[in-house]
């Protein structure tokens, strides 16, 4: 890559991630038609969106880009890692693979108790927090956990957190509390049981010759 093309992207990326900054994947998801935010490509054959909570701005990136973005932040003495909820376990190990220490996993204490604490101050919780609860109580089919799952889901939507994940139109329309509710239900299941992680496209190693630029 040459000098002046790299230099374009370190501009490109540092107005949306600054030193110090915090960056959450919200989705990851197979396929889509979207342009790459750092390279420009498309379609994005693995497709990771990116929040900086500070500006509340959102980037589609390919795989290999979350890679380069790293690489950039490091260049520019940032040891920052890329956030991820719990559910993307394996794409975290999947980058770390590839590139030590580019992301890591949403700290989360499942005990409820803290979690009941936490909610009963919704005004100090942030996205962060709001998405890992209902990540966690989703999974689970007990009343008490149904309480805390809705509670969560009311500042979720109250906030319009939505916007963040970039839903499909079709989680937004008609009653958007059940909508959201499959939502994380269905997006917790696919995680877990989709076999696309284990294709070649998700195996062997990703040198800088593989970056799409």
């Amino acid at each position: 890559m040459s000098k002046e093309r790299n230099q374009s992207l370190v501009e490109k990326l540092t107005q949306f991630w600054k030193t110090g900054d915090e960056i959450i994947c919200t989705r990851v998801f197979r396929r889509s038609s979207n342009n790459c935010y750092l390279c420009g490509n498309a379609p994005i054959e693995w497709h990771h969106v990116l929040l900086n909570p500070i500006s509340n701005q959102t980037i589609d990136v390919e795989f290999s880009c979350v890679i380069y973005m790293k690489k950039i932040m490091e260049q520019l003495g940032s040891s920052q890692k890329i956030l991820f909820f719990p559910q993307y376990s394996e794409e975290v190990k999947h980058l770390n693979s590839q590139y030590e220490s580019t992301a890591a996993i949403v700290e989360f204490n499942p005990n409820p108790d803290i979690i009941v604490r936490l909610l009963s101050h919704p005004e100090d919780l942030n996205y962060k927090q709001v998405r890992t609860i209902l990540d966690h109580t989703v999974r689970f089919n007990d009343d008490f956990m149904a309480e805390l799952f809705h509670a969560a889901l009311d500042i979720y939507i109250e906030r319009r957190y939505f916007i963040y994940e970039q839903l499909p139109e079709s989680k937004k329309n008609g009653n958007i509390e059940q909508s959201i509710k499959n939502y994380f239900r269905e997006e917790w299941e696919r995680v877990q049981s989709e076999e696309e992680y284990q294709t070649a496209s998700h195996n062997g190693n990703i040198s800088d010759k593989d970056c799409p630029f």
